[in-house]
């Protein structure tokens, strides 16, 4: 059977219709240097150079070319331009970094609609990968700016609707995934009004777990780059957050994060958490910070949507059924001891009496603190009371055995080839206690 034949179109760039760009080059050069061969200076020139590149219809050919040809113009000029002034060379300079700007611009544009066209009528996930590793190409020669304006958003979008049609096409190529995913993710906006209209792709439940799925065969660390680029546009950044899945009492969710390695409470959420001076020794333990942070979010997310009953002699929400298990599957994947409210207590005053030494009086977060560690031991009684013990030795070996397997970004896919019995591989799965 013989293979369909596809028909190539030639796509013009508009950003070559520049108004009066020739006219201003004829007009500066030709009075300060007369005999320049300022015909390499010229847009028809350019426009053929330009239709030649994008005639050959590939990504590679279009742009790296181009900056070679525009580097070359100032060097026709050699032996005249000393005759130039200062004026003519600044307004030379300022156009051709202007025209580059808008053909970037306009050509990622015109490529974009060719590329949605294409994605359309694929017959397959060979064929789309083929357009998406020339789309990942296109960024990394073109170097577009991740800085976006309201006139840029259509990129965003675009490129969050790509992630959202790898998934649906189910493209299994996991260095092309992570580097749209990357792409998507550098994407941000200065100012917060440009983002006002920006229209956020609706991804299916599975996509989490696709995206993770690529992120460990990869051998990349999804949170971490989303850390790295905190101003991002990717709304959808915040579901790898355990946290988040906590806050919401989305137990499969969290679930998921936890089975995946994604870490529970960072270094940078124990700086965020912390009393917030870099100068002066924290005093609560990091795990007494964690139950903070997590019934600091829990009560708040369940103050906004008005889902809980409410004390009314400490101000404090109760938690959901949901969230009380989302917050127990966490101490499934940790082996720090279970915190006693006691000693967090305890913790929360010498904090206060430490900060007043050093002449900081901050009693609302004093207040503040207790009052989660009232939430903490009202809703967890089992785990805020009794005395301090360490975790069982069947916990702390699935913790070890886990840890290893995710420093070798093997979660949760390296416990199947282990060769243990299927309720062990369940256990180290944290399918249960």
């Amino acid at each position: 059977m013989n293979s369909p034949e596809y028909t190539c179109v030639c796509y013009s760039l508009r950003a070559l219709n520049i108004i009066d760009y020739n006219a201003r080059c004829f007009e500066y050069l030709s009075i300060r240097a007369p005999k320049a061969k300022w015909a390499l200076l010229s847009l028809e020139s350019l426009a053929l150079e330009c239709k030649t590149l994008t005639d050959r219809n590939d990504v590679e050919f279009d742009y790296f070319p181009l900056f070679h040809f525009l580097k070359e113009l100032p060097t026709s000029l050699i032996f005249e331009i000393r005759t130039l002034s200062l004026l003519t060379k600044l307004k030379y300079l300022y156009y051709k970094r202007k025209l580059l700007s808008l053909l970037r611009d306009n050509f990622f544009n015109e490529y974009s609609e060719v590329v949605q066209r294409n994605l359309k009528t694929c017959r397959g996930a060979a064929e789309s990968e083929v357009i998406l590793r020339k789309l990942a190409r296109l960024f990394h020669v073109v170097l577009l700016n991740p800085e976006l304006t309201s006139q840029d958003m259509y990129r965003y979008e675009f490129m969050a609707e790509v992630l959202n049609f790898c998934y649906d096409e189910n493209i299994q190529d996991n260095e092309l995934v992570i580097d749209l995913l990357k792409i998507t993710i550098k994407m941000y906006v200065v100012e917060l009004f440009d983002a006002r209209n920006v229209r956020q792709p609706e991804y299916t439940q599975g996509f989490l777990k696709y995206i993770l799925e690529h992120a460990a065969k990869a051998g990349f660390d999804v949170c971490r780059y989303i850390n790295a680029h905190p101003r991002t546009m990717w709304e959808y950044s915040s579901n790898f957050y355990v946290v988040n899945s906590v806050s919401i009492g989305n137990i499969e969710k969290t679930l998921l994060l936890l089975q995946y390695g994604i870490e529970v409470f960072s270094e940078r959420d124990i700086r965020k958490c912390g009393h917030g001076f870099p100068f002066i020794e924290e005093t609560i333990p990091p795990a007494y910070l964690m139950v903070f942070h997590m019934m600091s979010n829990m009560s708040a997310m369940n103050n906004f949507i008005h889902h809980a009953v409410r004390y009314f002699n400490n101000n404090i929400y109760q938690l959901t059924r949901d969230q009380m298990e989302c917050f127990r599957l966490i101490w499934r994947s940790i082996p720090t001891p279970f915190v006693k409210q006691a000693q967090m207590a305890s913790a929360i005053t010498n904090e206060f009496f430490h900060l007043t030494r050093q002449a900081i009086f901050n009693p609302t977060r004093y207040e503040k603190n207790t009052k989660f560690s009232i939430l903490y031991e009202t809703s967890f009684v089992d785990l805020a009371s009794g005395p301090t013990e360490p975790r069982q030795l069947k916990h702390l070996s699935r913790c070890t055995i886990r840890d290893c397997l995710r420093q070798q970004r093997s979660l949760p896919s390296g416990i199947c080839k282990l060769s243990l019995p299927t309720s062990v591989q369940r256990y180290l799965n944290l399918e249960y206690d």
